[in-house]
């Protein structure tokens, strides 16, 4: 009796495990949903998705450019022509509030979901180093921050949809696209 309930034990153990990883979404699963509410996103907001970053730095209101990282950008101020230094410079960034987009698509009220960024301090990352970007639970800088640093200086203006590739470790983890509204890069030093 003992030598078939030791038997039967791992047999069970091995047929709820099959059964759990079935009800798993695989990588490409989760991909394709994210690319579909990014997708869904451009689609409802209007957005208009340039193939090249406008010589001129302007943008049109729903103007956004896609980077060969797949981050979007849309610029609302270019800044001054200070420009950041990478591997040297910390830069300060301030936000209005931020979105995750999947909620924004599927229905949810966007007023409910829209996170307000309330801060003493801004946040900071050093440019050019990922091991900078979100020091703390409660820091937000990702590689999607730090990207639009090739095209706008000092004291700009940005508005993102960031892919999860590009975001938080929580963001990764968890395949969230995020909205971020007026992103502004307050100082380079």
């Amino acid at each position: 009796m003992r030598k078939t309930v030791v038997f039967i034990l791992p047999v069970i153990v091995l047929a709820l495990a099959g059964v759990a990883c079935d009800n798993q979404k695989s990588l490409q699963e989760y991909l394709r949903e994210e690319k579909r509410d990014i997708e869904r996103y451009i689609e409802r907001e209007g957005i208009t998705v340039l193939k090249s970053y406008p010589e001129n730095g302007v943008f049109k209101e729903k103007e956004f450019f896609k980077t060969k990282e797949g981050l979007y950008i849309h610029v609302t101020d270019s800044g001054t022509n200070v420009r950041v230094k990478p591997l040297e410079d910390q830069v300060l960034v301030r936000f209005d509030y931020f979105y995750y987009v999947k909620d924004f698509v599927t229905g949810k009220d966007t007023a409910s979901i829209k996170v307000p960024f309330f801060s003493l301090q801004p946040m900071e990352f050093t440019y050019g180093q990922p091991g900078s970007y979100g020091k703390s639970t409660d820091d937000l800088s990702c590689n999607g921050w730090a990207i639009p640093l090739t095209y706008v200086g000092e004291k700009a203006v940005v508005d993102l949809i960031v892919p999860s590739s590009l975001g938080t470790s929580s963001d990764q983890n968890n395949f969230n696209v995020v909205f971020y509204k007026n992103l502004r890069y307050t100082a380079f030093y």
